[in-house]
């Protein structure tokens, strides 16, 4: 319980060191969307692709992490959609937030507990596994998008893949990768660089999901923040717990799945919603309601299931 108490302090002080920076105006409000945009644009693909293409991926076990976070995803979703079914009153911008609230997951988050709790070679796993995930997240987000508030309620193919192309985590992970499996070796020069910039990633991320927390109206979208909750906490690490187990993952793999499906949803789930027509007032519930639940929720779920 020590070592999981050491591992989380530092990432949950340094999200509570934005949140009152951001609250005591100690920096200009502009400071923390600049931050933000710095640290997805640029520090987390950098942190990525020095990850990624460092360590051979050969020797590990790639295809059961595959299988594990793929369907772990693919179910999150399929239960999104079914409540969705279920709720048919539901507006399509609050259904998006929902997604995004049961889907998504906190890239800067897990990626730094990982590294916490199992060293460069948890980052390494978590980092593969969170490119396995960033694809597939992004085409069923958007397609949600584009299905339910974009213009004709069809899915805009075009669209999709823009969106998919810009990305930066994908760019991060897929030229990772690809550099892993050419064989080819950085430069020391260029994979220093990365390196650097890769360490500022975390700090700056985590400081940044502080300082986006949103009060909200929570009373108003309560029905979507909780069953996104019941999903993102209860769900989807039982599901990875029960697939990691079925693929045979064992040690720092299994732990790392875990993670990955432990943290709360993406802050730029915010930006996503207001940039494609949600409901990003319920998206800022959801997203503030997760952040404050998983300061309970993370030390819990890695005591039971590490």
């Amino acid at each position: 319980m020590i070592t999981i108490v050491n591992a989380l302090t530092p990432v949950l002080s340094l999200i509570l060191v934005g949140f009152l920076i951001r609250r005591s105006e100690f920096l200009s409000p502009t400071f923390w969307p600049s931050a933000e945009r710095l640290t997805y644009f640029l520090l987390m693909p950098a942190a990525l692709i020095h990850s990624l293409a460092g360590k051979k991926i050969g020797s590990l076990p790639w295809f059961g992490i595959l299988l594990t976070v793929e369907g772990v995803v693919a179910a999150s979703a399929l239960l999104v959609i079914l409540w969705g079914a279920a709720n048919r009153r539901m507006g399509g911008g609050v259904f998006t937030s929902l997604f995004q609230g049961g889907v998504r997951f906190n890239t800067f988050v897990a990626l730094a507990l990982a590294e916490s709790l199992f060293g460069k070679d948890g980052l390494f796993l978590a980092a593969l596994g969170a490119g396995f995930m960033i694809v597939l997240i992004n085409v069923l987000c958007v397609s949600a998008f584009s299905l339910t508030v974009g213009s004709g309620g069809g899915l805009d193919l075009r669209r999709l893949a823009a969106d998919l192309v810009r990305n930066p985590l994908i760019i991060g992970c897929v030229l990772g990768i690809a550099i892993n499996a050419s064989g080819w070796q950085l430069p020391a020069a260029i994979d220093g660089t990365l390196a650097l910039a890769g360490k500022a990633a975390f700090p700056v991320g985590l400081m940044a999901v502080g300082a986006a927390y949103r009060a909200g109206n929570l009373a108003l979208h309560w029905q979507p923040t909780v069953v996104s909750c019941c999903i993102q906490f209860l769900c989807k690490p039982v599901l990875a717990w029960s697939l990691a187990a079925a693929t045979g993952l064992t040690g720092a793999a299994a732990g790392v799945v875990l993670l990955l499906f432990s943290v709360p949803t993406a802050p730029t789930a915010y930006i996503l919603s207001r940039q494609m027509g949600g409901d990003h007032d319920s998206m800022a519930s959801i997203i503030t309601a997760q952040t404050c639940l998983s300061f309970v929720t993370l030390p819990v779920t890695v005591w039971m299931l590490l």
